[in-house]
């Protein structure tokens, strides 16, 4: 990676890193683009020559988690076979690593964007229904069932290890727990 897009990448990352320091302290409705690029440490120039909005920051930031993705999913009917364990164990992994940020979001009432991540994700592994097909609404019961097991994994502190709630989420898409 050449220099300017490592350099674009580094204060992109300090961006981030800025919001989620103010979401700390601050709801995400109050935080002032003026205090988050004091906090970030950059120039005015520097956030509007990356982003357009705070909401820019999410989308970026939910972007690079999914870069660091090690293991595809195997494209297979809805996610729901014993192979994809090491794609639903990694994304656990993940997610733990990042359950602090995503505690902030969920706390922030920022749900949304974080279903939005997991919702895009998994259509890019099992690919989007046609809007005819009876099957998208099994595609968005899978998404949902997903996200609720990680929301409440996330706020209820994580006890259980990534192992244990990837087993745990196959197991339900495979016994169709509906």
């Amino acid at each position: 990676m050449n220099h300017s897009l490592q350099e674009n990448l580094r204060v992109k990352n300090q961006i981030v890193n800025g919001l989620f320091k103010l979401l700390k302290v601050k709801s995400f409705s109050s935080i002032k683009i003026t205090e988050l690029i004091k906090v970030s440490n950059v120039a005015r120039a520097s956030y509007y020559r990356n982003f357009d909005t705070i909401e820019d920051i999410l989308v970026f930031y939910f972007k690079q988690i999914q870069l660091n993705r090690r293991y595809p999913f195997k494209k297979n009917h809805l996610l729901n076979a014993q192979n994809n364990l090491q794609g639903v164990q990694e994304s656990f992994e993940i997610i733990y690593s990042e359950k602090e940020r995503i505690e902030l979001l969920l706390q922030n009432g920022l749900s949304d964007y974080f279903y939005q991540l997991l919702s895009d994700q998994i259509i890019d592994q099992v690919g989007d229904m046609p809007a005819n097909s009876i099957e998208r609404y099994r595609l968005y019961v899978i998404i949902g069932i997903i996200f609720s097991i990680i929301s409440e994994w996330i706020t209820s502190g994580t006890q259980e290890s990534p192992k244990e709630m990837a087993a745990l989420t196959i197991h339900y898409l495979n016994k169709s727990i509906l």
